[in-house]
């Protein structure tokens, strides 16, 4: 992990496994993989534009990432664990490769590496703190808020929208409704 992280993301990525394996023990979860998959969640991430392009042809991923390794980055690493490393543990392999856009029919693991990403201990913003406590209560609702907020910071910066996280924001939308009977 050192070898392909910087220093920041590396420490970024202990802390989500930190969280994951918190997150894990309170709902019941797989500690181990929540450890795992946070671990390795983002060691596509310091890929340079050239060498994400070129990991996203090799691994026969959409074409849709090509020129987008901040969303592309997520579908290599699944890519990566998978092919390089051996990994075959399917949700592992999902709560990687999701852990960005997020996904319709998101497992426990899924979303608790998802969640655990926004809201790992070295993050520095103002609502990290009450989120990670909600986190600890209510998962759903957590994972919402991150995904609204992230869909207005993508739209704000103009950048490209993963229709993955739409689909996302609707189905946790369609839970959190149906859980509470609505």
């Amino acid at each position: 992990m050192k070898e392909v992280l910087s220093e920041k993301r590396y420490r970024h990525s202990l802390g989500v496994e930190k969280m994951a394996i918190k997150l894990a023990t309170i709902y019941g979860a797989d500690t181990e993989k929540a450890a795992f998959a946070g671990r390795y969640h983002d060691i596509a991430k310091c890929f340079d534009q050239a060498e994400s392009d070129r990991l996203v042809v090799k691994y026969g991923i959409s074409e849709e990432y090509l020129g987008n390794s901040a969303l592309a980055h997520s579908k290599i690493a699944a890519a990566i664990l998978h092919e390089e490393y051996g990994v075959d543990d399917e949700d592992i392999l999902n709560a990687v490769k999701s852990h960005t856009t997020g996904r319709v029919g998101m497992s426990l693991l899924e979303e608790i590496v998802y969640v655990s990403d926004a809201i790992e201990e070295n993050r520095n913003y103002p609502e990290l703190k009450s989120l990670q406590e909600r986190a600890c209560t209510d998962l759903d609702t957590t994972c919402l808020y991150i995904m609204d907020f992230a869909v207005e910071m993508i739209l704000a910066k103009g950048r490209k929208l993963d229709k993955e996280t739409l689909e996302a924001r609707d189905y946790i939308t369609e839970r959190i409704r149906r859980n509470n009977g609505k």
